[in-house]
């Protein structure tokens, strides 16, 4: 893990790619635009994962809106995964651990936003908002 977020390596595999884009671009401009790259798709990766964290927590205190929104969160997840992995994970044998790592984030987001939607956490989302309305007419007090 400290080899992923010791970024030599990828940031020297990105000067490669961005010096191939930007044939006469000074050495400084390739390193800035690298590490733009490499920082921002981290960044971005960091800022989703957070909306989601703070979504679930909005849940998690009987929101039922919450579950809804995080729906449309954790498939720009996925597409934000997609999109970086090509600036974050290095090729071949090397980007193995970071492939499974962001694939595991993937899933459990997944996962978790599914049990979300059954029908037993329904009843709980909105068991507070029933139980503060009072009894149902036909209901025992």
């Amino acid at each position: 893990m400290t080899d992923f977020l010791g970024r030599n390596a990828h940031f020297e595999r990105l000067k490669g790619v961005i010096g191939d884009m930007v044939t006469d671009g000074d050495p400084k401009a390739i390193n800035g635009a690298t590490a733009v790259v490499f920082l921002g798709s981290l960044g971005l990766l960091a800022v989703v994962t957070a909306m989601e964290a703070v979504l679930l927590a909005i849940a998690f205190k009987r929101r039922p809106w919450a579950r809804w929104v995080l729906a449309p969160a954790v498939l720009l997840h996925a597409v934000v995964t997609v999109l970086i992995s090509d600036y974050v994970i290095a090729p071949g044998a090397d980007g193995v651990l970071a492939i499974v790592l962001l694939a595991a984030q993937y899933i459990l987001a997944a996962a978790g936003l599914i049990l979300l939607f059954l029908p037993s956490t329904t009843v709980w989302l909105w068991s507070e908002r029933r139980a503060a309305a009072g009894p149902q007419p036909g209901q025992p007090a």
